[in-house]
């Protein structure tokens, strides 16, 4: 094909550099574009989700005089359209900030980094999507339930992941990113999580916790739990239809309360929502809530600040890195998507103006034997 000028437009391969020094390989998959005139060859563990592009000929061979093929030369792949040669554009995992190669991933410095994500929904899916787009190279799924047609409007997967278990299209999802991201899975509720398979994913100091299932009960355990294995812990919940939504976080050994002591059931300070994860509303009648279009973007916004909290927690002990907000963001932050009470009700007060994000809300040790000793019990107890 030929352009304005009538300059022929040139076909191009992409393919990762593992893929282009694959000299076993047999058979290339992936996909043609036919409105760029791009080669996009899959990496070898996403294979099945391509089609078939062309056989590999052994080296020596000459390359076919119609369509598309590839011929092992000096210890690695060439490519030829009807016997002309194309050009070839490889890419590896991680980019180098100090060349021009290109890479799926930023850097590799968080691929030792584990997450658990207790969680699948809308708010799990995120952290998870954008952790692994980060570099995290581990990943533990927890969440019992399917993907819906109801979750669609929200969630990070779509239409052909529905009546899958929401661990498994989330799963599709992450190696889609980063086709080496290793990953754990369980199919029911953090309570339930088997001792083996955490003992076997946790890592102390590298390894974050993040509940993200509208239920308080869930997060004071997760908690516990993180403590135990010497991990952060973070929970992202939200209040009325995502109106605004709360973030709770926990360091191990800095004298921080846990979740359980810190907010137990809330008290008067919170108004999250727990009870209907489909619509986020404690109301069992929906018929009479009022609806506002966009919910999606103001479960991401409280969202995507949790996950900024958990890079900044995931490195702090890492040379020369500056946090971006855990310097100026306390241990329980709230976060307003509006302060219009005509839609967020009488809660929506406390806030001076829209999308603002607490500064200033402290929360100390609610039992007494954490008080006096100015230390989590659960700490000392693993201590």
């Amino acid at each position: 094909m030929e352009n304005f000028f009538n300059d022929e437009i040139e076909k191009v391969v992409f393919i990762s550099e593992e893929q282009l020094c694959n000299l076993s390989v047999k058979k290339l998959y992936g996909r043609y574009w036919e409105d760029t005139f791009i080669y996009n060859i899959f990496p070898a563990s996403l294979c099945d989700k391509g089609d078939l592009l062309c056989d590999v000929l052994k080296e020596g061979s000459e390359p076919s005089k119609e369509g598309f093929c590839a011929i092992r030369t000096d210890g690695k792949l060439s490519f030829y359209f009807d016997g002309k040669k194309l050009k070839i554009e490889s890419y590896g995992l991680y980019q180098s900030i100090f060349s021009r190669n290109k890479g799926i991933l930023e850097t590799d410095k968080m691929t030792r980094k584990r997450a658990v994500i207790l969680g699948c929904g809308s708010v799990g899916s995120l952290v998870a999507m954008e952790l692994a787009r980060a570099g995290v190279g581990h990943f533990l799924l927890a969440d019992p339930d399917i993907v819906e047609y109801h979750n669609i409007c929200r969630h990070q997967c779509g239409i052909e992941d529905v009546g899958d278990l929401k661990i498994n299209a989330l799963e599709r999802k992450l190696k889609n990113i980063n086709p080496h991201v290793e990953i754990s899975k369980f199919e029911g509720i953090v309570q339930n999580l088997p001792k083996a398979q955490l003992d076997e994913f946790c890592t102390e100091g590298d390894t974050v916790f993040v509940g993200c299932a509208d239920n308080r009960a869930a997060d004071v355990y997760a908690n516990k739990i993180s403590i135990y294995y010497g991990a952060y812990f973070i929970s992202i919940g939200f209040w009325e239809r995502a109106y605004a939504g709360e973030i709770f976080y926990h360091i191990p050994g800095k004298g921080m309360p846990c979740y359980e002591c810190a907010l137990g059931d809330g008290g008067n300070i919170s108004a999250r929502a727990q009870a209907n994860h489909h619509v986020y509303s404690n109301q069992e009648d929906t018929e009479g809530l009022k609806f506002e279009p966009g919910i999606s973007v103001d479960i991401n916004f409280i969202t995507t600040i949790g996950i900024k909290i958990i890079i900044d927690m995931l490195n702090s002990n890492s040379d020369g890195y500056i946090p971006r907000v855990t310097n100026d963001l306390k241990q329980y932050t709230v976060i307003c998507n509006t302060s219009n009470t005509e839609i967020g009700g009488e809660m929506v007060e406390i806030f001076s103006y829209p999308l603002q994000i607490t500064t200033s809300l402290v929360v100390g040790f609610g039992k007494k034997q954490c008080k006096e000793s100015c230390s989590c019990k659960y700490e000392l107890e693993e201590k």
